[in-house]
């Protein structure tokens, strides 16, 4: 039985793994998302308020106000694209790995025993170990 419990570790160590990866890409999905928004702000008219806001408040140029709404804008869409493109696994996620492919090669392990065992005890192992006995008996007795 130890071959289906091992077996069963491995099934459940990658199902953690592939919840944790499905939790990553969505997070990603989410910041992607995020910078897609904000790739969208940039063509409605609350630039126009931060332009007009640059151009009387802060006594921009026209040209100089429209400029740092548009690099306002293209900062947001770095940060959020940037977070978009990490793909690292969280300290669970490799755990959960690691112990996968001890399992695994655990379970590959016990396989082959219980393979070998089932071959020795089994009847080709009994035909063969009875012709053994029988080659040693005729090798030890007296004829």
């Amino acid at each position: 039985m130890k071959v289906f419990d091992v077996g069963q570790e491995v099934l459940q160590a990658q199902g953690e793994v592939m919840q944790r990866a499905a939790m990553r890409i969505g997070r990603r999905v989410a910041y992607f998302v995020i910078a897609a928004i904000f790739g969208f702000f940039a063509l409605i008219s609350f630039h126009a308020v931060l332009w007009a806001f640059a151009y009387s408040v802060l006594h921009f140029s026209a040209f100089a106000a429209a400029s740092s709404v548009l690099g306002l804008d293209i900062l947001f869409i770095i940060i959020f694209g940037l977070l978009g493109t990490r793909n690292v696994a969280d300290p669970v996620e490799f755990e959960a790995r690691l112990r996968r492919d001890r399992k695994v090669i655990e379970f590959k392990q016990t396989l082959a025993v219980s393979t070998l065992v089932g071959i020795l005890l089994g009847p080709l192992g009994r035909f063969t170990g009875r012709q053994a006995m029988g080659g040693l008996r005729n090798i030890f007795t007296r004829k």
